[in-house]
């Protein structure tokens, strides 16, 4: 390859990594120009999102949110279907795509989940295992505010309370 081509390909690298950064960055790229050698300084700050204008829609990166990195199995029912599981994570900025990676690696660790419920509270949880109508409107409250998604049936994916703005799926889909 000619130092020309080197150079070209230099920039186009550096270019390609300074978008990929999530602050503004200055870049740094050499021309050379048979005997000349110029350098220029650009300042790459983040784009916003491209808009297809045949449909409308803006394409954008999922937040990724925090990773579930511990849990706690408070409670497990069997039944002839296979294990329902009660879950207590601690609280954090958990977005769709963090439970769908933590419920991913749960069924791959327990074969026989059909079902999981995830609180990141445990007096929601304990009263998710109380009957019904012994529930306190505090209780209720709680159940509200801090059950956060459901496994059903072993691959759906249900939010629940405060996370209800996300969209529900199936694992493998």
């Amino acid at each position: 390859m000619n130092k020309l081509t080197i150079a070209t390909l230099a920039a186009a690298v550096a270019l390609a990594l300074a978008a990929c950064n999530e602050d503004a960055a200055d870049v740094t790229t050499t021309t050379i120009d048979a005997s000349q050698l110029t350098t220029t300084t650009t300042s790459v700050a983040d784009t916003p999102p491209e808009t297809d204008p045949e449909n409308g829609t803006t394409e954008t990166t999922p937040p990724v949110g925090d990773t579930i990195e511990s849990y706690e199995i408070i409670s497990r029912q069997s039944t002839d279907e296979g294990e329902t599981l009660f879950i207590l994570i601690e609280p954090g900025e958990y977005t769709d795509v963090s439970f769908e990676g933590f419920l991913v690696r749960l069924l791959e660790s327990e074969p026989s989940l059909v079902g999981a419920e995830v609180f990141d509270d445990r007096v929601a949880l304990d009263a998710s295992l109380k009957v019904e109508d012994d529930r306190t409107a505090d209780e209720l409250q709680a159940l509200a505010d801090h059950h956060l998604v459901s496994l059903v049936g072993g691959r759906e994916v249900r939010f629940q309370g405060p996370l209800t703005e996300f969209d529900d799926f199936v694992i493998g889909s």
